[in-house]
C-alpha cells in the first residue's frame, strides 16, 4: 500500500526519537542562529551599535558573535585594468576620503561585473563553509541538512548598502533575520567623520555621495534603510540610553521578557496601517497624529480628494476618479506637459530654433530629446504641485481639525515619509511639535523655507522638530508584540526565561537553511569571473 511505503521510507530516512510527534520532529531541526544586517548612512555611529549588540548576546544569552565586514570582500577584489579606470579618487584630497571613495567606486565595479547581491553571497558563503568546517571537526565529513545543529551563534553583517542584498539575506535566513537600521543627526555624523580625519569639505561631499547615489549598480543605502526592522536613532548624547534599547530589542526576539510597544511604535504602526488606504500611483504615505497626552487624534493618507468632503475610496459611494482609473499619474503627465512648454518656448525664439536644424533645414530630433532629458534632470523632476492628492500629512490634519478642536496644538505627528514643504507650512500652522518619520524625501525644501521654525536638531526648543523614527519598524510591529509562549504557570506565576537556553521565538529549519546557503555558493561559482576574496 502506498501509506505503508511511505511510512517506510520515511523511517528510512533515520529521523530520531520515534515516539515524538511530527510537530516535535520538525521543533527539533530549528536553529537558534541569529543574524543581523546593519544598515546606517556614512558617519553613523553604528560601531557603537555593534558592540552593544555584541556584549547583550555574549554576556546575557550565551551567544558566538562574528561579524562579517562586506567592505573586505571589497577590498581583497582584484581589479583589472579597464576596471582601475573607473576606481575613484580625488587628487589633494586626504587619504582617508579616497580610501573612502575607492571602496565606493569599487564596490559599484564588483556589482557591475557581477550582480547586486554579490557581498551578501559571499558573507553567505563564509557562514556556510564555517557551518562545514564545525560539522567536519565533530567527525562528518561530508554532511547532510540533517546533520547540522542548532548553535548558539551570530552573524552581524557590516554593512548593508542595497536592497537587493536585504532582499537575499531576508529570503535565505528569513525569521532568524534582522535588520537593525542606524541613524545619526546631520551634526554627529560630521563630527564623527571629522574624527576620523575628515576635512569639513570632505565630510559634505562623501555624505552627499553616500545619501544619493543610486546607480543601477551602485549602492542605495538610503532604500536599504528604510526597510529596516529596528530603528536606532543615536547620538553622542543618547549613548548611554542604547544598551536599554538593544536589550529591548532582544527581549523581543526571544520573548524573554513582557514587552509593550512605546507611544512611538504604536502611532507609527497606525500611520503604516493608514498608508494601506492609498492608491497613488507614485507611493503610499501614512500618517498619524497624537495629543499632547498620546492620546490619537486622527489619521490620514494620500489620495484624491472627492466631493461631499474626504477622500475616494473603495467603499466610498461616488465614483471613483483616482489617478489609476484615469490610467496615469497627474503628476507626472503635467511635468512631461511642463518640458514639452519649455522647450516649445526655445522654438519660439528664431536664434534657438537654429542650433535644433540641420543643414536641410529640419529639427535635429536627437538634439532635442537630448535636451528634453536634461531639462527632466533638473529641478522639475522634484516639482509636486500637479498632484491630484491631499498627502498624508494634510488629510490627518483635515481630519483632526474637523473632529478634535484645539487638541493638536502642542501634538506630534508621525508619518511614512518625511514631509514636503507643502505639507511643512500646515504643520507649523497647525501647532505640531514633533514630527516623527521613516523614508527621506529628498524633494522636500523643509528646511530651506521654513528654517525660522522647523529643525532635524532634537536639542533645538523653540521649533518643530522632524526626527528620524526610532523603534521596532511597522513591519515587525505584530510579530514582536503579539505573545507567542505561555506568560504565567498554572499557579499564576509569571514564568522567567533562561537567558542561556531561551531560543528566538521565530525560527528556520536548519535543513532549509543550509540548502538555502548553497544556492548562494553555487550562485558565486557559477558567476564570479574574477578570483573571489579569501
Amino acid at each position: 500500500m502506498k501509506t505503508q511505503a511511505a511510512v517506510k521510507l520515511i523511517s528510512q530516512e533515520g529521523f530520531k526519537n520515534e515516539n515524538s510527534t511530527t510537530l516535535q520532529k520538525v521543533d527539533n531541526t530549528l536553529t537558534a542562529e541569529l543574524f543581523f544586517g546593519i544598515c546606517s548612512p556614512i558617519g553613523s555611529l553604528k560601531e557603537n551599535v555593534i558592540e552593544t549588540l555584541k556584549y547583550n548576546l555574549f554576556v546575557k544569552y550565551g551567544y558566538t558573535v562574528e561579524v562579517i565586514k562586506l567592505s573586505e570582500f571589497i577590498n581583497s577584489y582584484k581589479v583589472d585594468s579597464e576596471d582601475e579606470k573607473e576606481i575613484i579618487k580625488e587628487p589633494g584630497k586626504s587619504r582617508i576620503f579616497n580610501d573612502y571613495l575607492e571602496k565606493i567606486s569599487k564596490g559599484n565595479i564588483i556589482r557591475k561585473n557581477q550582480n547586486n547581491t554579490i557581498l551578501a553571497e559571499l558573507a553567505i558563503q563564509e557562514i556556510h563553509l564555517s557551518r562545514l568546517r564545525e560539522a567536519k571537526e565533530n567527525g562528518i565529513d561530508e554532511p547532510k541538512s540533517e546533520d547540522f545543529k542548532s548553535r548558539r551563534k551570530c552573524y552581524i553583517i557590516d554593512s548593508l548598502k542595497t536592497t537587493d542584498e536585504l532582499k537575499l539575506l531576508r529570503k535565505v535566513y528569513t525569521d532568524n533575520f534582522y535588520q537593525i537600521s542606524v541613524f545619526s543627526s546631520l551634526n554627529d555624523r560630521k563630527e564623527n567623520l571629522k574624527n576620523k580625519g575628515f576635512s569639513p569639505e570632505e565630510i559634505v561631499r562623501i555624505i552627499e555621495i553616500d545619501d544619493k547615489q543610486n546607480l543601477e549598480y551602485g549602492q542605495n543605502v538610503r532604500g536599504t534603510f528604510v526597510d529596516g526592522d529596528f530603528f536606532v536613532r543615536i547620538s553622542e548624547e543618547n549613548i548611554p540610553d542604547l544598551n536599554r534599547k538593544i536589550e529591548r530589542y532582544l527581549n523581543l526576539i526571544f520573548e524573554s521578557a513582557i514587552v509593550t510597544p512605546t507611544i512611538e511604535e504604536l502611532s507609527m504602526y497606525n500611520a503604516k496601517s493608514a498608508s494601506g488606504n492609498s492608491a497613488c500611483l507614485s507611493r503610499q504615505v501614512g500618517a498619524c497624529i497624537i495629543d499632547s497626552n498620546n492620546n490619537l487624534l486622527s489619521t490620514g493618507w494620500n489620495d484624491v480628494p472627492k466631493y461631499g468632503g474626504n477622500l475616494y475610496s473603495s467603499s466610498g459611494t461616488s465614483l471613483d476618479n483616482r489617478c489609476y482609473n484615469k490610467g496615469y499619474c497627474s503628476n507626472d503627465a503635467h511635468k512631461e506637459r511642463l518640458v514639452e512648454n519649455i522647450i516649445d518656448g526655445f522654438l519660439t525664439n528664431d536664434k534657438i530654433k537654429a542650433i535644433f536644424k540641420d543643414d536641410n533645414g529640419d529639427l535635429k530630433d536627437d538634439l532635442l530629446n537630448e535636451v528634453k532629458k536634461s531639462i527632466k534632470d533638473t529641478k522639475v523632476k522634484d516639482l509636486i504641485e500637479f498632484s491630484r492628492s491631499v498627502h498624508a500629512e494634510m488629510h490627518a490634519i483635515i481630519q483632526g481639525s474637523q473632529t478634535t478642536g484645539d487638541k493638536m496644538i502642542g501634538g506630534k505627528l508621525f508619518c511614512t515619509t518625511y514631509p514636503c514643504h507643502n505639507c511643512a507650512r500646515h504643520i507649523v500652522a497647525a501647532g505640531i511639535e514633533e514630527v516623527y518619520f521613516i523614508e527621506p524625501y529628498v524633494k522636500s525644501l523643509c528646511l530651506t523655507l521654513h528654517s525660522d521654525s522647523m529643525t532635524e536638531n532634537e536639542k533645538e526648543t523653540n521649533k518643530v522638530k522632524i526626527l528620524m523614527f526610532d523603534g521596532v519598524a511597522p513591519r515587525r510591529y505584530l510579530t514582536f508584540f503579539t505573545n507567542f509562549a505561555e506568560r504565567k504557570d498554572k499557579k499564576g506565576k509569571l514564568i522567567r526565561s533562561n537567558y542561556k537556553n531561551i531560543s528566538p521565538k521565530t525560527a528556520k529549519s536548519l535543513q532549509a537553511l543550509s540548502t538555502l546557503e548553497q544556492q548562494a555558493v553555487h550562485s558565486l561559482a557559477q558567476n564570479y569571473e574574477k578570483t573571489p576574496p579569501n
